[in-house]
């Protein structure tokens, strides 16, 4: 009796480690978040929806534990989609969706990804603000965990 309860514990100990996952918050949550910790910088997950590289870092990478635990305790996680065609506030400044007035595949950016992201209209895009909003870290491209915690512990 004793073993079959040694190795439920162990299963659901197991099981907990493996369902959880990063706290995603939107802005607004985030905003909200940053008054009750305003230590904790954000991190920012600026994604598309025809963005394959995206869907890779959300399968890999943001499925680690290492990375899950790792972003869930040093920052508030916001995913958000840059092309967002919603209006959003933060810090007090709306931000629009804004359409692309050229041809080709490229619709348009919701104007808080591209002033965030200072231009870099790359997906996936990471950004490392402080509570005031400021960047602090930019960081481009599908990475794998050693190579995420690599740029992220990277000085500037």
């Amino acid at each position: 009796m004793k073993k079959i309860i040694a190795v439920g514990f162990f299963m659901f100990i197991g099981f907990g480690l493996y369902a959880q996952e990063i706290e995603w918050k939107t802005l607004e949550q985030a905003e909200t978040e940053m008054k009750k910790t305003p230590n904790k910088p954000l991190f920012i997950d600026f994604y598309t929806d025809w963005c394959g590289w995206c869907k890779t870092m959300d399968r890999t990478t943001f499925q680690d534990p290492e990375v899950i635990s790792y972003i869930n305790k040093n920052f508030i996680a916001v995913k958000f989609d840059a092309e967002s065609k919603s209006d959003v506030k933060f810090r007090g400044k709306s931000y629009k969706f804004v359409r692309s007035k050229g041809g080709g595949n490229f619709k348009g950016v919701n104007s808080f990804a591209y002033f965030s992201l200072r231009g870099n209209l790359s997906y996936p895009a990471y950004a490392i603000m402080n509570s005031n909003g400021r960047l602090e870290k930019l960081l481009l491209g599908y990475m794998p965990k050693e190579k995420f915690f690599e740029n992220l512990n990277k000085e500037n």
